[in-house]
């Protein structure tokens, strides 16, 4: 009977687990399409900077660089590519190596 319990609550596990991963995978990939969209309007207006001025007081607003955001979308892709190895159990998720001092 002990056994049959430890196998229910490692089942509950993993079912939260992969919702949990699911989750995740859902918030990387709706990052990646914002900063796709980012990207493309970026890349095809050429503007960097904003300023408003309401006659009580300005504001300035600049945009991210082109190169931080492909930065910052690789870095997303790899997060994205990771979860789904976690979540579909493809391939090493992750491994430690130990170097052995003599």
């Amino acid at each position: 009977m002990r056994h049959n319990y430890n196998y229910i609550i490692r089942m509950g596990y993993m079912s939260t687990r992969k919702t949990r991963i699911q989750s995740q995978l859902s918030s990387v990939q709706a990052q990646i399409a914002a900063l796709n969209t980012a990207i493309t309007e970026s890349s095809t207006s050429g503007i960097q900077s904003y300023a408003f001025d309401s006659g009580e007081g300005s504001q300035r607003t600049t945009r991210r660089s082109l190169s931080d955001m492909q930065d910052a979308l690789s870095r997303l892709y790899a997060s994205e590519e990771h979860l789904i190895n976690e979540l579909y159990n493809i391939g090493i998720v992750s491994v430690k190596v130990r170097r052995k001092s003599c």
